[in-house]
């Protein structure tokens, strides 16, 4: 039997996160960690969607629960007038709430292997544009800079809806480190937070934004000179303003505090905050003795680095 097999990468914001909400560019990338969904032929009329890391199934019948997303790309190829019965699997090695964007890469890797699977060859731009709206189930008004890395890679600039992709050669010496707290954190209640903040001290935090919006533009430079010493301490003033905004725990400043303490170039939140993750900018000697000083304070660590491909789909034999 022929199975479809999609992947997408999972993402890390270097800067700007939160403060993209009120208009401020990001710079985000796309990391080598992935979802990959298997699509095949089932007989039936209905439809059957299994999540391994979620160890839930679907039926095509009554409330799906967390796999309601992808139940909504199912219908958007059915009003395209597509549809036959299927077995998907989902298994992905990105966290849940983590801050790597786990749900806009299996929405991606999900929409582009069904349409793998009905034989369309559907634009990387409609790709991301199905994973959207399933990005809206999760996040209500989500940004849409999730699901666009995760369909094409790479690095990109994002600004008000808008990307641009940037040319980055990553030097192989270095890499990033991805702690994870383990704490599962909502997108939706950290970034009313912080609207909060902004209404209640409006003229304090305008600058803290036009701060936030600088650093975007200073890190640019350093990311094509691949000045990782100057990429490293922007990551640490990017991290001080989250801590301005009110989106850091206790778990937090122990991994960012004592990755600097051993080493480290940078060290800053990806993603909310509130829990989720931390980004740490490395050389490849010194990654084994950070891990040992930060292991006590993330339930995960993962060793990863860019990459600059997006979702792809292909078939093997099952």
């Amino acid at each position: 039997m022929v199975e479809v097999v999609s992947k997408a990468p999972g993402k890390t914001i270097w800067f700007g996160e939160h403060f993209v909400v009120l208009g401020n560019p990001a710079i985000v990338s796309s990391i080598n960690l992935y979802t990959r969904v298997y699509i095949r032929d089932i007989s039936g009329k209905h439809f059957v969607i299994t999540s391994k890391n979620l160890n839930i199934t679907y039926d095509g019948k009554g409330d799906p629960g967390k796999l309601l997303p992808y139940v909504r790309i199912v219908e958007i190829f059915r009003d395209m007038g597509y549809y036959r019965p299927f077995y998907a699997e989902i298994n992905s090695r990105i966290p849940v709430s983590s801050g790597m964007g786990s749900s806009a890469s299996t929405a991606v890797a999900f929409a582009a292997g069904l349409a793998k699977y009905y034989g369309l060859e559907l634009g990387l731009d409609k790709i991301s544009k199905i994973a959207y709206e399933a990005e809206k189930i999760v996040h209500g008004k989500p940004s849409g800079i999730d699901n666009t890395i995760a369909t094409y890679g790479g690095f990109l600039y994002y600004k008000k809806g808008l990307f641009r992709r940037i040319r980055v050669r990553w030097p192989p010496d270095y890499l990033l480190l991805i702690a994870d707290t383990g704490i599962e954190r909502s997108t939706r209640i950290a970034v009313e937070k912080v609207l909060d903040r902004y209404r209640k001290r409006t003229r304090i935090m305008r600058k803290i934004y036009e701060a936030a919006k600088e650093l975007v533009e200073e890190a640019l430079k350093a990311l094509r000179k691949k000045d990782m010493s100057s990429l490293g301490e922007l990551m640490n003033i990017n991290h001080g303003l989250l801590v301005s905004i009110g989106v850091t725990i206790p778990e937090i400043e122990s991994i960012v505090q004592n990755s600097l303490k051993y080493g480290a170039l940078g060290a800053k939140i990806t993603g909310a905050g509130l829990g989720g993750s931390v980004m740490i900018l490395v050389e490849n000697k010194k990654k084994d003795r950070i891990i040992s000083r930060i292991k006590d304070y993330a339930s995960r660590i993962y060793t990863v680095k860019p990459t600059r491909y997006g979702v792809t789909t292909s078939t093997q034999q099952s």
